[in-house]
């Protein structure tokens, strides 16, 4: 097929790079850096080169380019130049939503939020900047909890939103997400991230079954069968305890098992066959999806 052909709709784009609507018209609109065709009733149709030029944004952001800079660079590479990439936007953003926080205004941080998880992809966002700042705060006094709860109470609705506006119709794998009983991750961090994972798997057309935090493993084990899942992703702390878990779950005749999260960095605690899928969400649906029968 040529690449200068437009024939994939928004939704087939969203699926094939993991980048959702919502973001593909904001880079669009905000900076230029897409332009596709349009039908006669005003969809947008793009072509492989448009999705060859996503998937450059992408790389370019994992390596810490502004997002308001990645028009600058992928001209400058065109014309054979070269450009620093500059400071990532990881750190600023951070800063910008430490202010926000700081300033207790649900307002506010509904507005940061949503600006945020426009320009970005909802993955990216939620393990750089997201996590970082809910993990945060659940180390700090009284004060710092509070906002802590106060983000994660509007991150449910955000990201929650999202994955309603994203979900398409799933042809791809069931994936149960879910953290267990007793984990150590802190509960609005865990849900926090359970929500991201959901989010990168409907991204490219998977079909996730989210029981969310605190979830007992005969639980899991149950849902994953009246589910027909694939496979199962948990999302585990620095010390959960395997287990009951391996006993319900990395069973012989289950689903493969995933784990995700900080309980991903120690593979040798983990129960046997498991996968560690460490990395941001859509790596660790990525490696999921790769041991799925």
């Amino acid at each position: 097929m040529s690449d200068d052909r437009p024939v994939y709709p928004i939704r087939a784009v969203a699926e094939l790079t993991g980048v959702n609507p919502v973001t593909l018209r904001a880079w669009e609109r905000r900076y230029g850096l897409l332009r596709p065709e349009r039908t006669t009733k005003g969809h947008r149709l793009y072509t492989e080169a448009d999705i060859a030029r996503i998937r450059r944004i992408l790389a370019l952001l994992d390596r810490g380019v502004l997002i308001s800079r990645a028009r600058e660079i992928l001209d400058a590479e065109a014309s054979g130049q070269a450009l620093a990439t500059g400071e990532a936007p990881w750190p600023a953003w951070r800063r910008h939503l430490d202010r926000v926080l700081a300033r207790f205004d649900p307002g506010a941080l509904e507005g940061a939020l949503g600006e945020l998880l426009s320009l970005y992809p909802a993955d990216r966002a939620t393990s750089h900047v997201l996590l970082p700042a809910l993990a945060e705060r659940q180390r700090s006094g009284w004060d710092a909890a509070a906002e802590g709860y106060l983000l994660a109470r509007y991150l449910r609705g955000r990201l929650g939103h999202l994955a309603q506006r994203q979900r398409l119709q799933g042809r791809g794998r069931r994936f149960l997400l879910a953290a267990l009983a007793g984990d150590s991750a802190p509960p609005t961090l865990a849900e926090t991230a359970l929500c991201a994972l959901a989010l990168a798997a409907l991204n490219v057309g998977h079909r996730p079954l989210l029981l969310g935090e605190g979830v007992p493993a005969p639980a899991i084990a149950a849902g994953a069968r009246r589910g027909e899942a694939d496979a199962v992703l948990l999302y585990a702390g620095q010390a959960p305890a395997w287990e009951e878990a391996a006993a319900e779950l990395a069973a012989p005749g289950q689903p493969p098992l995933g784990v995700t999260g900080p309980g991903a960095g120690r593979p040798a605690d983990l129960p046997p066959g498991t996968l560690a899928l460490a990395g941001e969400p859509h790596e660790a649906i990525a490696g999921l999806q790769a041991h799925c029968h």
